[in-house]
């Protein structure tokens, strides 16, 4: 197959999702992501060079920035479309709800069945493609919906397939399916290599790595973090990412000095080598943050969490779940006690990872996904 991927930006080195299309291109396919040179993104302001190749897959950025990407595709179509002109893509497959205006246009002028991959399917997390949609958003929630209704049907009726990443959506497939005939719920790819993975671990340290704001249940952090200091064995944590908690989780190291460390930013490679040698993650997220919760099982990091995630985490098997904030220290000595607890979390949140969070387990389902697609639209 030749498969145009279209992404807000993706780069080898930052993002794990871009694993999926290289492990593509190295199956016989070949790939070409248009994505942006450039992006203001949770990991930090990231940037990769305009043109790479890797075995069969061509990263291609025209776009500064992903903004542009989002908001002005258009001033890059001409070249773009020259560029498909000699790659002649079979499908077209565009990342996000946010930024479906270019994989939208694409598949209309080139005449090539679309699939749309998105994060999430339900109304109050997907886009309402209008500036101002955040404040609509928290001041006017049901109009909102109604509007990202509208528009939720109108883009998926342009799909011949369409992919999604949160667990807990699944419960939406009915309604999706009225407009599109096929619907499949993807694992979010939280590839790494595997070379460190049995390194010694710090068995007392903690570690979150996500963004700082609210969507991410960044208060609850803010609130866990003296008690898992205080209250549990936890001898350090350290907390990775930014966002608008950041402030709050500044003066908290100014309390707790060299127990608690905060860093802003870091190339995805530091992030996994210090996950690989800290003893738990743990995560408040209420919905989302998978890629932390893969990357906890990929480095063979016992997760804890406060909430299972629409059934998304195995109490007890895959994760040990705290009743509330209140029960994390109690929950985290539970781990950092036993070592039956804590080796059952690493095989079975490894074996998870292994056989549903891979670059070949998900792009294999890509593969499944897409010719599918092509032969309902050849048919």
């Amino acid at each position: 197959m030749n498969i145009l991927f279209t992404a807000p930006f993706w780069s080898r080195e930052i993002n794990s999702i871009a694993q999926v299309p290289l492990y593509l291109g190295s199956q016989g396919n070949s790939v070409l992501i248009v994505t942006a040179q450039n992006a203001d993104s949770l990991k930090g302001k990231v940037s990769a060079p305009e043109l790479e190749h890797f075995d069969g897959c061509e990263f291609y950025r025209p776009y500064l920035h992903t903004n542009d990407l989002t908001w002005r595709p258009q001033t890059q179509f001409a070249r773009i479309k020259e560029k498909c002109k000699i790659f002649r893509p079979d499908v077209i497959v565009g990342f996000g709800d946010s930024f479906f205006r270019l994989p939208l246009q694409l598949s209309k002028d080139l005449n090539v069945p679309l699939v749309m991959f998105f994060e999430y399917l339900r109304l109050d997390k997907f886009s309402l493609p209008i500036r101002g949609g955040g404040r609509i958003k928290t001041h006017l929630p049901v109009i909102y919906k109604s509007l990202s209704g509208i528009f939720r049907r109108y883009l998926i009726d342009q799909c011949s397939a369409v992919m999604f990443s949160y667990f807990g959506d699944r419960d939406e497939l009915s309604k999706i399916k009225k407009y599109c005939p096929i619907v499949q719920y993807v694992p979010w790819c939280t590839e790494i290599e595997e070379s460190a993975s049995e390194l010694p671990k710090e068995r007392n340290t903690g570690i979150y790595i996500g963004s700082l704001d609210a969507f991410k249940n960044a208060g609850e952090l803010v609130k866990a973090l003296p008690l898992i200091l205080m209250e549990s064995d936890c001898e350090r944590f350290t907390v990775v990412g930014p966002g608008e908690y950041a402030p709050e989780v500044r003066r908290l190291v100014k309390r707790f000095g060299n127990r608690l460390c905060y860093i802003e930013s870091m190339p995805r490679s530091a992030a996994i080598s210090l996950l690989h040698s800290t003893g738990f993650g743990y995560t408040p997220v209420t919905d989302c943050g998978l890629g932390f919760i893969g990357d906890c099982w990929a480095t063979r990091t016992p997760l804890i969490a406060t909430h299972d995630l629409d059934g998304f985490l195995n109490r007890g098997h895959d994760a040990l779940i705290a009743n509330g904030v209140g029960d994390l220290s109690i929950t985290i000595n539970s781990l950092l006690n036993s070592n039956e607890i804590f080796l059952n979390l690493q095989r079975n949140g490894h074996q998870r990872y292994l056989v549903n969070y891979t670059a070949q387990a998900v792009g294999d389902e890509y593969e499944k996904v897409l010719a599918k697609a092509i032969e309902i639209s050849a048919a």
